[in-house]
């Protein structure tokens, strides 16, 4: 039996905007997500987060509190004569904030697909491709409307 995955995600928000990873799809298009990853065994989340975010941000952060739970949850997929396993990890969104005379730039080790870090602008994310969706609309309500949990996100 698999068990979900355990994973951290960084709310980095400045100047009203927040910080995302950029990817391209197979289309080109780009697609973003919130820097972050999977939880190493015997890692606390705080570590997690950390490390997490020097591979892919380049940046050292501060970690403040939890902002929001979210899971992912992916059938079996073929795609031509390979085949991707389910996928299910449980998202922890923290609060974060770039550490003293940091700037997000080219991690040390980005994930596969990722094409660099921008700042997207929390009134306007609906025009952008934001993975998963939910979270997108969750940034744009009031925070007094913001539930904790998201559930099971489309990806």
């Amino acid at each position: 039996m698999r068990t979900p995955r355990l994973g951290v995600k960084a709310l980095i928000i400045r100047d009203r905007q927040v910080l995302m990873n950029r990817y391209r799809d197979p289309e080109g298009d780009a697609v973003f997500a919130l820097p972050g990853g999977g939880q190493e065994h015997g890692e606390d989340q705080v570590a997690a987060m950390i490390r997490e975010c020097s591979e892919e941000i380049g940046a050292r952060v501060e970690v403040h509190q939890a902002a929001c739970l979210f899971e992912i949850m992916r059938p079996p997929v073929t795609v031509g004569a390979s085949s991707l396993p389910p996928f299910h990890q449980v998202n922890v969104a923290y609060w974060c904030g770039l550490a003293e005379g940091e700037e997000p730039g080219e991690g040390t080790e980005p994930d596969a697909g990722q094409d660099g870090t921008a700042w997207l602008p929390l009134d306007r994310l609906a025009e952008y491709r934001v993975r998963p969706p939910e979270l997108a609309r969750w940034l744009e309500a009031d925070p007094s409307d913001r539930p904790f949990s998201l559930g099971v996100c489309t990806f």
